[in-house]
């Protein structure tokens, strides 16, 4: 009976030992895959903020130049970063003010964009913003202004291209976290072409890229 039950602690005690060698080896496989897979689930997160926020920065300079050109008069896109958040407000611009006082103090007008994406407001290699928009100071706010047939300007009564050149730029999107991943939106012809720019470390001119 003795031998009977000193067996069966053994065979419990094996048992027991195998379970324990094996929930070891699985937590070991599965420390492996997280710190295999978690940079790139980071850098997915990270390239989804980005493109949303880029996409949503886009649209809204679309829009005001769309207004402009539906009611004569200049519009304007702001981007300012308030709070921890970058926020975007379209709106008619201004004959004196570089954002009107009211859009400033009516929270009503501002979007958020996505948690965790900032405004890069550093320098490249060549001197240059990365956010080379018109600004009020370096760390913002920032606007685009469109005339009522939808070309950049710089001031409230400047015709097609008059200031149009003046007028071109970049909003440039980062990671608050770091990174070297860039999202922009740029005006970037006379007449008000735009589009969006991703990581390119080759500039071909000062407006046409995005680090």
């Amino acid at each position: 009976m003795k031998m009977r039950f000193l067996s069966r602690q053994r065979a419990l005690s094996s048992e027991s030992g195998l379970t324990v060698i094996e929930l070891i080896v699985v937590v070991v496989i599965v420390s492996i895959l997280a710190a295999v897979v978690a940079p790139s689930w980071l850098n997915f997160l990270t390239r989804q903020k980005l493109n949303s926020g880029i996409n949503e920065a886009y649209r809204a300079m679309r829009k005001a130049q769309s207004q402009a050109q539906v009611q004569n008069i200049p519009w304007q896109a702001s981007f300012r970063q308030n709070n921890g958040r970058v926020q975007v407000a379209v709106h008619p611009a201004h004959e004196t003010e570089f954002v009107p006082i009211a859009v400033l103090n009516n929270g009503t007008y501002w979007q958020d964009l996505p948690q965790g994406v900032t405004i890069d407001t550093d320098k490249n290699d060549r001197g240059r913003y990365e956010t080379s928009m018109t600004r009020q100071t370096p760390q913002g706010p920032w606007r685009v202004q469109f005339n009522y047939l939808g070309c950049p300007i710089r001031s409230y009564h400047n015709y097609c291209g008059q200031t149009s050149l003046q007028a071109l730029g970049r909003i440039t999107l980062k990671s608050e976290s770091g990174g070297k991943m860039r999202r922009c939106a740029i005006v970037s012809t006379l007449i008000g072409a735009m589009r969006i720019g991703r990581n390119n470390p080759k500039p071909d001119s000062t407006q046409k890229y995005c680090h």
